[in-house]
């Protein structure tokens, strides 16, 4: 089978499941070809990559319709130009391709690529993540093409139920939805012995990318109130962003400087190297102002994959990783407190941080095994082209 994998980047440190993807269905399919609008860094792996600009216009003569069209408030326009773009930037490097079918990551993504799959008569498979369903849709250009993506889909996948209910709320045929979790991929990463994590003394870690719907602000505001309790206590942000300076200038006022490391971004090997010696991971998920929310919280998991309870909140499909009370904690959106609490409360009983995160690991990894989700999806691809092959 033939398979084109369109996503908006590739290579960015934050989306390893695009990697994984990639290395999954490689060795699954006889031929994948990857098309992105965007290399990040270095193009990893032997898997030919496509950089294709079919999310962003070229000519300056489009991008000042574009802004014209923008000032006068005319969001038709400004789509059926975005439309045009991806379809002239599309449709030849796909016939070219010549796939069987095609596989889209991301909502904005699969309306861009949806009227020249169709041109082509390629049939295609949707992921779609958290912005794609929520904050994507005040755009009303977006939604009415949403609408086509849905009637013109063989498949749409998500990876909560949380995503899925979403979906079937905003109009997508409930019978096309496969409920498919990312994978955890350690990468020979294993989890630390109780014994050498807790010489380390009570310590907290986070591990993503620092913006508005992950909160860190809440989680620095968390970690205060736990200092009051354990003042030995320690955390570490891990990850980039635009809310990176609000951070550190929230540390700062709190004079949480000799208490708070933040790394940047690493390589998720690094990074997960340095969350493994913690006794607790922590991220304050909320949905946005603008109503962005989180599609399947990936750290979450790679933290109870490696033993460590997790403190977060009733975000989303959170509730579908982290088992209150058993595997960590949860809590109310925006309630900084009740973390803080439920935070000091873990660091005083390292007993209990123990046992909740041999839970963890016991209750997440049947869950996202990274082999199963490649197999899932090849096995999604198979039955879409077996329908085309039918009809």
């Amino acid at each position: 089978m033939n398979v084109a994998y369109l996503v908006p980047s590739y290579g960015r440190v934050s989306e390893t499941f695009v990697n994984d993807l990639v290395r999954g269905l490689s060795d699954r399919v006889e031929s994948l070809s990857v098309v992105t609008n965007d290399v990040v860094g270095k193009s990893p792996g032997p898997t030919p990559v496509k950089e294709v600009p079919f999310l962003a216009l070229r000519s300056i003569a489009d991008r000042l319709r574009y802004r014209v069209a923008e000032f006068f408030g005319r969001n038709r326009r400004q789509h059926q130009l975005l439309m045009r773009h991806a379809n002239r930037q599309l449709r030849p490097v796909l016939r070219r391709i010549d796939p069987d079918v095609a596989y889209i990551d991301f909502g904005r993504a699969a309306v861009a690529a949806r009227a020249p799959l169709q041109a082509l008569e390629i049939p295609f498979a949707v992921h779609f993540h958290g912005a794609d369903v929520t904050s994507h849709l005040s755009d009303p250009a977006y939604r009415t093409a949403l609408h086509k993506v849905f009637r013109d889909a063989d498949a749409l996948v998500v990876a909560s139920h949380h995503i899925r209910r979403l979906l079937v709320l905003e109009g997508a045929p409930p019978e096309k939805i496969r409920v498919v979790r990312l994978g955890v991929n350690l990468e020979g990463v294993e989890p630390l012995s109780w014994e050498k994590r807790k010489e380390t003394g009570p310590s907290i870690v986070f591990l993503g990318r620092m913006v508005p719907k992950k909160h860190p602000i809440a989680l620095v505001e968390a970690f205060r109130l736990v200092k009051e309790e354990v003042p030995q206590a320690t955390l570490t942000l891990i990850g980039d962003g635009p809310e990176r300076n609000r951070v550190s200038r929230r540390i700062s006022r709190h004079e949480l400087q000799d208490h708070v490391t933040m790394t940047g971004a690493l390589p998720r090997q690094e990074a997960l190297s340095i969350v493994r010696k913690h006794w607790v991971y922590a991220q304050h998920s909320v949905t946005t102002r603008s109503g962005d929310q989180e599609g399947f919280g990936i750290s979450l998991s790679e933290a109870a994959m490696l033993e460590l309870p997790v403190v977060s909140t009733l975000h989303d499909g959170i509730p579908e990783q982290v088992e209150d009370g058993e595997t960590g904690y949860l809590v109310r959106e925006h309630d900084f407190e009740a973390m803080g609490k439920r935070l000091v409360s873990l660091l005083q009983a390292p007993g209990t941080v123990r046992h909740k995160g041999k839970n963890s690991r016991r209750k997440i990894e049947s869950k996202v095994r990274l082999k199963e989700r490649s197999i899932e999806i090849k096995s999604t691809l198979d039955v879409i082209k077996e329908k085309k092959r039918r009809s």
